[in-house]
């Protein structure tokens, strides 16, 4: 197992290395084996070296799952964003629009799904 890799590729909870939330992570952590019938093929995850951008990472990819995959209903969507006040909803949105638009400048170019609009 390499040194550089500190998030477990196993699943997308991204758990450190160190603590492994699952039994498959725990093996992985234990021998550098990816567990059989693992998809090989899988694009290795990011690894950021500030704790805090492995964190944002996280919460974004949690939140998007959270939407798409998660059941949330109309009623609640409603209500996703009642815990920020107006001020932090508009500086989110800022801060995250300042973000996506950096990161489709550098990102190689592939049709997408996902026009700005």
């Amino acid at each position: 197992m390499s040194e550089a890799i500190k998030i477990c590729p196993i699943c997308p909870r991204g758990c450190h290395l160190s603590k492994p939330a699952c039994s498959r992570g725990q093996e992985y952590a234990k021998t550098g084996q990816l567990p059989s019938g693992h998809e090989s093929k899988r694009k290795q995850r990011l690894s950021f070296e500030k704790k805090e951008e492995q964190l944002i990472m996280k919460y974004l990819h949690h939140a998007v799952g959270a939407v798409d995959y998660g059941g949330i209903t109309q009623e609640q969507a409603k209500d996703m964003f009642s815990v920020l006040s107006e001020e932090e909803t508009l500086y989110l949105a800022e801060l995250l629009e300042k973000l996506s638009d950096y990161w489709i400048q550098i990102a190689p170019k592939r049709p997408s799904h996902h026009n700005k609009g």
